[in-house]
């Protein structure tokens, strides 16, 4: 990873409580970056570029199952870490095999911000050892016990998403971002019931079961097919 020097804080500007640490980190980053910005939303794609580290506050967000398609996009591109965080809201097995940097949570000691925010700035991880021990392991093993079979598998992926129309391909990728029937039909200007029979039909193409899985296969399937949101 380039050298940093400017870095985008995705947060709630005016979260009348933060923990201890908050105020510490901002201070860390204020002294060791020439560019710092805040702001409630990720810039837009076109300015994106114009920093070199994302640190994403994911205070109030449960992200133990599913991490909004757009910060699974954007950590494709750039260097993102996740922090102010809740240890039973966040799985670092998760964010480590979506390609983020690390992640600090809100009972972090200072002197630990500070080492762990060095490491990521000179390209390393800082995630748990044992959390990064445990996933590189289990992606050994499933890449030797389904490694004869992975063109198939992929085949098979390739298959069902160009079966999916592009309505119902809206619709996952609304959807994987956390959004409720209602609001991809608002979005998409179609009825709450239309919005129902085109996940029920992608249900059927993914062979999903419930909204989790199908986020799940959205985001593993479709998100570097897909623009990031502004």
């Amino acid at each position: 990873m380039i050298q940093p020097t400017s870095v985008f804080i995705k947060t709630v500007l005016k979260m009348p409580v933060r923990s201890q640490c908050y105020p510490y980190l901002i201070k860390i980053l204020d002294a060791f970056f020439s560019k710092v910005k805040m702001d409630d939303s990720l810039p837009h794609c076109n300015n994106r570029n114009e920093f070199d580290l994302f640190l994403i506050d994911s205070n109030g967000c449960n992200w133990q199952n599913l991490i909004p398609a757009d910060l699974l996009a954007l950590a494709k591109v750039k260097p993102v870490i996740v922090f102010n965080a809740q240890s039973d809201a966040i799985c670092e097995k998760n964010l480590l095999l979506n390609n983020f940097k690390g992640v600090f949570y809100n009972n972090d000691l200072p002197e630990d911000i500070f080492t762990g925010l060095m490491r990521i700035i000179n390209d390393e991880l800082w995630f748990s050892r044992k959390i990064i021990s445990a996933t590189f392991n289990e992606v050994l093993a499933m890449v030797s016990r389904f490694e004869p079979q992975a063109n198939h598998d992929t085949d098979s992926e390739h298959e069902a998403l160009s079966n999916l129309t592009k309505r119902e391909k809206s619709v996952i990728y609304l959807l994987a971002q956390g959004a409720n029937n209602h609001s991809i039909a608002e979005r998409l200007n179609i009825s709450d019931h239309t919005v129902k029979t085109h996940l029920y039909s992608a249900f059927k193409k993914t062979n999903s079961r419930n909204r989790i899985e199908l986020s799940n296969w959205a985001q593993r399937y479709m998100a570097i097919r897909l623009p990031l949101q502004n």
